[in-house]
């Protein structure tokens, strides 16, 4: 790979798709957008992250330019809310796409593009952190298959008395890792809804 523009040396180039193949994904398919190549030059500059000019963008996004500075691919991937290694790691990238794909598809149901974009940066956020993202993508799946069956956060709030007695049942005997999975799957039905994590508490009577 060249490195004729700037003096940062990137990461080696992605195999199995190239930088602009992934950069023109996020900005075709990112929750919020899509956008235009001066529309992100602009939004990097108001969060104060290293910008090229709309010109380069141009170049890099349509593979006529290979040769990103380190510090423009990490300003690009923090601005689209994804990891750092989307650029070269393959899995990462598979993940991603897998991720963007299914939150778009959330759009039917009603969550805003900001709601989904938020939930993508919280699942970059947990894969630092080491959680898989093959885990992650199971679990946005999982919500899917919950919407399809026509089960939101507003049905999973209306549960009461025998239904919720019958869920605590089936829970007896999880793992915390299941127990933890089950409830972090129902805060992301909340997030996606707009819903706080927590419903309101009733009143005393």
């Amino acid at each position: 790979m060249a490195h004729a523009h700037g003096d940062e040396a990137p990461p080696d180039e992605p195999a199995g798709g190239s930088f602009a193949d992934r950069l023109d994904f996020l900005c075709t398919h990112d929750p919020r957008g899509p956008f235009t190549n001066p529309q992100v030059v602009r939004m990097l500059e108001e969060q104060d992250l290293p910008a090229p000019s709309s010109t380069y963008m141009w170049q890099l996004r349509t593979g006529r330019a290979d040769n990103p500075t380190k510090k423009h691919m990490d300003a690009l991937a923090d601005l689209f809310g994804v990891p750092r290694d989307y650029w070269s790691n393959d899995a990462t990238a598979a993940a991603i796409k897998g991720m963007v794909d299914r939150l778009n598809g959330f759009k039917s149901t009603g969550a805003t593009p900001d709601q989904l974009h938020r939930q993508l940066q919280s699942f970059t956020k947990r894969m630092s952190q080491g959680v898989k993202p093959e885990a992650l993508v199971e679990q946005l799946e999982t919500l899917a298959r919950l919407k399809e069956a026509g089960v939101t956060a507003d049905t999973l709030e209306r549960l009461k008395d025998a239904r919720v007695t019958n869920l605590a049942m089936r829970a007896v005997g999880l793992s915390d890792q299941g127990l933890n999975a089950a409830a972090a799957m129902i805060d992301q039905v909340r997030r996606l809804e707009g819903l706080p994590p927590e419903p309101p508490t009733p009143p005393e009577s």
